[in-house]
């Protein structure tokens, strides 16, 4: 299945094309950099591809059609949640793969509809970019910024060496990064904040108390990182909230903007 982990010749072909058109040998090549594959069945893929109207042909390259990427995508987008104004839905995750798979499902969806590309995000600690089972998500949602052109400005509501470390791996042009104490926000709510929306990934206050413990102990993040695993891996219940709420929203957009240069 396509950019799932077992995928056929025909979805690597995609996947190659999606990225602009190719000879039928240049996939060949792309394609047998990796594995043992024969040029005849990369002509048979390409063959079948065309016949269903994925790909098509022009001299001697292949080109993906992008009416069927518009079709696929409208068929794959799940909506977003119905919520009205006022209205919020909860939904709580003990498996922290799930939770990152139905939050980045979401956000990514809030961000088409974000008219000026500014998302704003609070974490007292961001310690999920060092989870080992998120690693590779994070590190794709932080790049897609840049790639996408989107502003973003995240802060950290600590100020220690584990939390500026976040800021020196992550920080570009399109994510701004601000290390800073909110005193006004709590340690347990990590909160995303997408136009008049709320996303809210709440911890347990024992978890949340000991994140604060570890951190404050201004030791570096591959040092703290096993007790922090340890502790998430305990208490790994998290309540997920989706709020349609403009007005907090615009509270917590003039809060969190404080230290940034707004585009």
């Amino acid at each position: 299945m396509l950019y799932s982990g077992r995928n056929s010749l025909e979805d690597k072909v995609v996947q190659i094309l999606l990225s602009g058109p190719s000879t039928i040998k240049g996939l060949h090549s792309h394609i047998a950099a990796g594995e043992k594959i024969s040029l005849r069945a990369v002509y048979k893929a390409t063959d079948a591809l065309i016949e269903e109207r994925v790909i098509f042909k022009v001299g001697k390259q292949v080109w993906i059609n992008q009416q069927w990427v518009r079709a696929l995508r409208e068929h794959l987008s799940p909506s977003l949640p119905p919520l009205a104004l006022g209205e919020q839905v909860a939904y709580t995750f003990t498996s922290v793969e799930h939770l990152d798979i139905f939050w980045k499902t979401i956000a990514f969806q809030f961000e088409e509809y974000e008219k000026d590309g500014q998302i704003f995000f609070y974490n007292p600690h961001n310690f999920w970019a060092y989870i080992p089972e998120l690693q590779e998500s994070e590190d794709e949602y932080y790049v897609h910024f840049a790639k996408t052109k989107k502003h973003a400005f995240f802060t950290v509501g600590g100020t220690t060496h584990a939390d500026r470390e976040f800021k020196r791996k992550y920080q570009d042009e399109f994510l701004q990064i601000d290390t800073r104490t909110v005193p006004s926000l709590g340690c347990r709510d990590h909160t995303t904040v997408l136009g008049d929306f709320i996303i809210t990934a709440r911890l347990s206050t024992g978890l949340a108390k000991l994140l604060d413990e570890l951190y404050e102990q201004g030791e570096l993040i591959e040092t703290i990182l096993p007790s922090i695993l340890t502790a998430y891996k305990k208490d790994s219940r998290v309540r997920l909230t989706f709020e349609h709420n403009a007005t907090k929203a615009k509270k917590l957009r003039t809060l969190l903007s404080k230290n940034f240069v707004l585009k």
